[in-house]
């Protein structure tokens, strides 16, 4: 992960003045500001960073997008439709173009006025590339093939792509594209001193974070899409679940993230609590770095995915309330979805012929693990641990405490990762982290030259026909020809809360807590 020295070292303290304005449409009215109360969460990690070009991590976007707009924005039902957002309107040009009608009468949380200048700093190297514009971020993995931002006026601007671009409006409302405010960034002066406190358009801005301890968020009332339904949200830092349970038992927070099933009795007892959530357009999977002498053989690794019987791991752990997918793809791609591309195979067999054929003579196999920073994250890993050792694989856990230790290079081991669709296709979803930009190749983990020629011809490909040859392909070489990950199943976002806060889950692992949520519109 990228280092920010001063970031999370210090006590931070940012406020914007604000004002209050309403929007047709939404339930939440500024008569009501007065009955606000702050919502208290309990979040199982805290974040590196707040700046969503810089990370993906869970906490950073659960938090984050609290604090930032993009300019087009998904429904968050199933189709994952797009809606404006910060531009009202948009239309497509050309196979490289859209333009875009920005709203008028938006402030940022410093009272900033929001234009076209903001939009094209928020799409320059200058900010999607990170501090030195090194290209240790994020937001690459989705903004990548962005060329540049032409203003027309103060209030429309162009998008160019580098190249014809079928999925350009949708990079627009993915993860990375959020919108920041240029005045402000440039008088942060540092990346250091823009991340303590950065300013967004959201429906809340930051006011303080503590490390590994809280972060608090209050209301912008100034928001352009209605008052936010809370005076302010405190993230309460709780590592441990059964910590988070307690608190929410207790009625110390109102909300917890990241449960497990075996939980959903417990709070179900109370007849204050329940449970929300369920699956997300998100993968579970072992990242492998291919580096290391063992792990660079591929028998091995795909050893590691044969002998794990996924369909038993999720009735056992997740009372079959997961999917288990056929390939780095969720069903949500359309077009783009592979349905008769086979399902990941359990084969305990096939598995011990290659680890033969590999040499592998009970090698250790270091498994880097965190104490639950993913629901059943230590249950699941013992389960598989003997469905490994079944097959003839010396997997050994070595417990870690943050992210930073498992990532200190070199790896040399496999650790676990979770993989959100930031928009429904391929490319952008494994293309995201295995393509040249993506985390797990910035990493060092693996490379694969064919693979990154065929994802850069998908992003220059149209017909629907011409690109799923293309997928299959790509498909065929993360399962099976140079894996650079386990893949586990999908995933299920679960959640702890009392009944009277009115709140909907979305597709995604962000928490929406402002006025576009579901819970808020006008029936």
């Amino acid at each position: 992960m990228l280092e920010l020295s001063l970031t999370r070292r210090k006590l931070i303290t940012a406020s914007a003045a604000g004002g209050l304005m309403a929007m047709a449409g939404v339930r939440f009215t500024p008569a009501q500001a007065a009955d606000r109360t702050t919502l208290k969460i309990g979040l199982s990690g805290f974040p590196p960073a707040v700046e969503p070009a810089l990370y993906t991590h869970t906490a950073t976007r659960r938090i984050a997008t609290q604090m930032f707009d993009t300019l087009l924005a998904y429904d968050q039902t199933p189709a994952m439709a797009l809606r404006p957002a910060l531009a009202e309107r948009w239309e497509r040009l050309d196979a490289k173009s859209v333009r875009l009608f920005l709203r008028k009468g938006v402030t940022f949380h410093d009272g900033g006025a929001f234009t076209a200048e903001d939009v094209a700093f928020s799409f320059s190297p200058q900010h999607l590339l990170g501090p030195g514009m090194a290209g240790k971020s994020t937001a690459m993995q989705t903004m990548g093939s962005i060329d540049r931002v032409e203003i027309i006026d103060s209030h429309t601007v162009v998008v160019h792509a580098k190249n014809d671009d079928a999925l350009l409006e949708k990079r627009l409302a993915s993860w990375g594209s959020e919108i920041v405010s240029k005045r402000a960034f440039e008088a942060a002066g540092s990346w250091d001193a823009w991340t303590a406190a950065p300013i967004g358009a959201g429906p809340y801005r930051i006011v303080s974070q503590s490390l590994d301890v809280e972060v608090k968020l209050a209301a912008h009332d100034a928001y352009w899409g209605g008052t936010p339904p809370y005076a302010g949200i405190y993230f309460r830092i709780i590592p441990e679940v059964a910590s988070r349970m307690n608190a929410l038992i207790a009625g110390e927070v109102d909300f917890i993230t990241d449960i497990a099933p075996d939980m959903f009795p417990e709070i179900e007892k109370h007849a204050e609590l329940e449970v929300a959530g369920g699956p997300v357009q998100n993968i579970r999977a072992l990242n492998i770095d291919t580096t290391d002498p063992v792990l660079n053989k591929v028998g091995v690794r795909r050893a590691l995915s044969l002998a794990i019987d996924r369909k038993a791991l999720v009735e056992a752990l997740w009372q079959n309330k997961l999917l288990v997918p056929n390939g780095y793809q969720l069903p949500s791609f359309g077009e783009a979805y592979i349905a008769d591309y086979p399902a990941l195979a359990y084969d305990p067999d096939l598995a011990r012929k290659l680890l033969s054929e590999a040499g592998y003579k009970g090698e250790t196999i270091t498994y880097k693990l965190l104490n639950n920073y993913y629901p059943n994250q230590v249950a699941g890993a013992q389960i598989m641990i003997e469905m490994w050792r079944a097959v003839g694989l010396n997997v050994e856990i070595q417990m870690m405490e943050n992210f930073a230790q498992i990532e200190k290079k070199p790896v040399h081991a496999i650790y676990d990762n979770s993989n959100t669709a930031t928009i429904p296709d391929p490319l952008g979803f494994p293309w995201r982290i295995l393509g040249p930009s993506g985390e797990n190749v910035n990493a060092g983990l693996w490379k694969n030259e064919e693979y990154f020629g065929l994802g850069e011809k998908l992003q220059q490909t149209t017909d629907p026909q011409a690109r799923r040859v293309i997928i299959r392909r790509m498909l065929e070489i993360v399962d099976r020809d140079d894996p650079p990950c386990v893949i586990l199943h999908g995933s299920g976002q679960f959640y702890g809360k009392r009944k009277d806060i009115a709140w909907v889950p979305g597709q995604t692992l962000d928490l929406n807590f402002g006025p576009f949520n579901a819970a808020y519109a006008r029936k």
